[in-house]
Parts: C-alpha cells; structure tokens; sequence
C-alpha cells in the first residue's frame, strides 16, 4: 500500500504562519508533501484574517488544492457571496460552520443557501463535531439528514463523522444518499474511548462508500493523522478512491477556478460596485 495515494478532502491554513495566505499556502504544501498527501480541499473559514479573494489567489496557485468559500447561511447577502465565490473566486464547494457562527442546521436559510450550492454545482461540507457548543446549540442528527433531504440535488458532507454521534449519523445516511463523511479530527481526538471502533463499525457498515479521508490540519498533525489512520483508510483505499470518484478530473481542474494571475487581474479591474458589501468590507 505503500504506493497508494492520498487525498486529504479536511485542510485549513494555519495562522500561526506569518504573512499573507500565500506563506500559509506553502506551508501547507511542505507539510502535504511531508506526510505524503498529494492533494487537498481547503476549507476557508470567514473568522480567519485573509480575505477570500486572497485565499483563493494563493491556493488556485497550487494546482494540487481545491478550496470551499466559507459563507454564513444567516448573512444577508449570503447568496451573493456564494454566487461570487463560485463564479468569481473558482472556489469548488461551501463551507458551512453553524457551530463557529452559531447558527441552526434546520433554519430555512441554512437550507436556502445549500439548494443554492446544489443549483450551481458544488458540494457543502458542514461542520458535526458534536462539542459541548453544538449540543448547547441544540444541534442534532437528524436536522443534518433533513437538511439533506429538502436538498436532494446538493452533496452534504458530514464533517469529522460526527464524531461520537457516529451512529445516529451512519443511521440516517443509509436512507439519505446524498450524505457523505470525512474522518477529520475524530480517531485522533477520541483515542482511548470506545468511538473510533463505532468509526471503523460505521465505516464497515457502509462499506467504505461515500467515506473521505481527512486530518483537520493544522489543528491535527497531516502526518500524524494520517500514521494513526493508514491502517483503515488505506487498507480500503478511502483516501483516493472515494475522493477521485467524487472530486472528478473534470470537477477538479474546472472548480479550481482560473490561474492566479488571472483571478488577481480581475479582481484589480473589479469595481467597489460590483463587489458585494460585506465582501468589500472583509477585504
């Protein structure tokens, strides 16, 4: 298995690096390149202190990452951030956090803002680590399946599998086939508990189908997660197969979005007009 490669589909930028995205973009390439990953999916998060506009720069430079636009469901201009995220920004999925920006899975403008990504294309990964925040939030399961199920033309990705909730989530996808998971975060956090056996039991239960390889980097070492979790990803090929399938060629080279020199040409000739104001006000 030595030859099998790994896309890790669950990457943040790390802030600790200094500078600009760009510094933390090769960061994260030595580190992927380190630990043996040959592809990534970003995820851009709005509490982060680069503008969209520079993190998709920076990553459409690398032509082995992929990034999601961060974009809160409650914003009033969230559709035009979508929209300009994906048309504008190439950026090749939503990224939604309702536990960071807490918000609710089943609001109907969460559910709005999903169809929208469906409509245009492009996959959401949402955040399910079940913390003390999300259940005081009262997030559950089962608004995540809804969600899923009042969005049948969007891919939902079910982030971290929802870590000890794995269950219930494993449950509902297996009548909801437009949920997928990622592993982020979870066998490492709950090592020693019970939970990674219910990981690998819901992972074997779904046969290693629609299941995505990720290590929530920098939060989770890249070369760590991926030592701890070889033994399972790799044994089924999770961390290329199923990404390949789903992230095709096509849908890879197409959502990655024009070169960087173009985007960052366009973007000088953009008017203040054009952009929509809170993307204006971010940057």
């Amino acid at each position: 298995m030595s030859n099998q490669k790994t896309i890790d589909t669950h990457l943040h930028l790390d802030e600790s690096v200094p500078g600009g995205a760009d510094n933390a973009v090769a960061e994260l390439r030595s580190q992927m390149v380190d630990a043996g990953v040959e592809r990534g999916v970003v995820l851009h998060l709005e509490c982060q202190r680069w503008p969209l506009e520079e993190v998709a720069t920076a990553v459409h430079a690398e032509k082995s990452l992929l990034l999601f636009a961060n974009v809160n469901p409650m914003d009033p201009e969230a559709s035009d951030k979508l929209r300009y995220a994906i048309t504008e920004l190439g950026c090749g999925g939503l990224k939604l956090h309702p536990r960071l920006q807490d918000y609710q899975v089943n609001h109907k403008l969460t559910s709005a803002l999903v169809s929208l990504a469906g409509e245009l294309g492009v996959p959401v990964l949402i955040d399910a680590f079940p913390d003390g925040d999300w259940m005081l939030q009262g997030h559950s399961m089962l608004d995540y399946a809804l969600l899923a199920r009042a969005c049948p033309k969007t891919n939902l990705i079910i982030a971290h599998m929802a870590g000890h909730k794995v269950l219930d989530a494993m449950m509902l996808a297996k009548r909801t086939p437009n949920i997928y998971f990622d592993t982020s975060y979870s066998l490492l956090y709950y090592r020693g508990s019970s939970v990674p056996a219910d990981l690998v039991y819901a992972m074997r239960s779904m046969r290693f189908k629609r299941i995505f390889y990720g290590s929530d980097y920098p939060d989770r070492g890249l070369k760590e997660t991926l030592t701890e979790s070889v033994a399972v990803m790799r044994e089924h090929k999770i961390g290329m197969r199923n990404s390949t399938q789903f992230y095709t060629r096509t849908h890879w080279n197409s959502c990655r979005g024009e070169p960087a020199r173009h985007i960052r040409k366009r973007l000088n000739r953009r008017t203040l007009r054009e952009t929509p104001a809170r993307v204006r006000a971010e940057s």
